[in-house]
């Protein structure tokens, strides 16, 4: 009997040993988990749209906000991941002096993306954004701000779309 018990003692030794040394399902998963993401990669315009670039207020100013009105879509980078979201038409021009407003609803998810800031002076590429929030509220009615700042910029082809802007 003691035979049969030392057997057996020595096979679970072994099966615990074996099994410690297997990388299971945890590592694998690990191994192909998506990377966090910080910033968008850099973005450009066809020629004659138009788009908002939006950045963070931090001290590496993070590219935030991209959208593309004529492809009506949207890049947001939030709690580290790039969302793709779809634009409606949106009323108001990017007039220096008034604010504006943008609201973006993830179908993914239940998260609501608005943006609100002012429109301040004329630059090379367009006009400059300032005191711009993105806010982010999540389905649990949690809510995310987040300081950003960027320009309104149109990429002018043969066809000038400079009547955009108003």
């Amino acid at each position: 009997m003691r035979w049969i018990l030392a057997g057996l003692s020595a096979l679970a030794v072994s099966a615990c040993t074996s099994t410690a040394l297997q990388p299971g399902p945890a590592s694998a998963s690990a191994q192909s988990a998506p990377e966090h993401v910080t910033s968008l990669p850099p973005q450009s315009l066809p020629d004659g749209a138009c788009g908002v670039f939006l950045f963070g207020v931090s001290e590496r100013h993070p590219f935030v906000v991209f959208e593309n009105e004529r492809e009506r879509r949207a890049l947001i980078v939030h709690d580290g991941a790039v969302h793709t979201l779809d634009v409606t038409a949106q009323s108001g021009a990017f007039v220096m002096g008034q604010s504006f407003s943008r609201i973006y609803a993830a179908s993914s998810s239940d998260q609501t993306f608005r943006l609100n800031g002012e429109v301040a002076e004329e630059t090379g590429s367009g006009p400059r954004l300032t005191n711009v929030l993105l806010r982010v509220r999540e389905s649990d009615g949690s809510e995310t701000v987040r300081p950003l700042g960027g320009v309104y910029s149109c990429r002018q082809g043969a066809d000038r779309l400079s009547a955009s802007r108003l």
